[in-house]
């Protein structure tokens, strides 16, 4: 074997053993910030199967709240220590979109939002939203979708939440 086939092997490895290790890391999970819903902690999912009411839900949830809340609810967010290696600096959140999983019906109205990390024609893409007429949701299941971006990269969490 030639020195050129030894480092094309030695490359080949080392790729393949960066690409084995990068399906591991938890990128757009929503590690790299912390969450609160109005006073109870975002905190890992313990376990999905034990949620009757993720069964029918087709996208992964890795997060839920420490508690079930009232249903007056504000959201926040911060820096944990994964962020400045993965999002940099935290610049802000989007709207946070609700999925009733109990079929609650949510009023809401149509308006329409724009989405500056999707450019079409080098301007921010909208799209067509429902926004809640209040801050309140009734008793019942849901999935809260919270998006951030930092100054580097973006983050999600995706937490299931009791309304009691």
């Amino acid at each position: 074997m030639n020195n050129r086939t030894a480092l094309v092997g030695i490359l080949l490895s080392v790729v393949l053993t960066l690409g084995a290790c990068a399906q591991n890391l938890p990128m757009y999970r929503g590690y790299a910030f912390d969450a609160m819903i109005e006073d109870a902690h975002v905190i890992p999912l313990k376990n999905r199967d034990s949620i009757p009411a993720l069964k029918e839900y087709v996208r992964e949830v890795h997060w839920q709240l420490d508690k079930p809340i009232s249903g007056d609810f504000t959201v926040s967010v911060a820096e944990n220590e994964r962020s400045a290696a993965y999002i940099g600096t935290l610049e802000g959140r989007e709207p946070v979109h609700i999925i009733s999983l109990s079929g609650a019906n949510l009023d809401s109205h149509p308006a329409l939002e724009t989405d500056e990390s999707v450019r079409i024609n080098g301007a921010a893409a909208v799209g067509k939203v429902n926004v809640l007429e209040e801050n309140r949701l009734p008793k019942g299941d849901y999935v809260f979708r919270l998006k951030v971006h930092g100054n580097q990269n973006w983050d999600r969490k995706e937490i299931y939440v009791q309304v009691r």
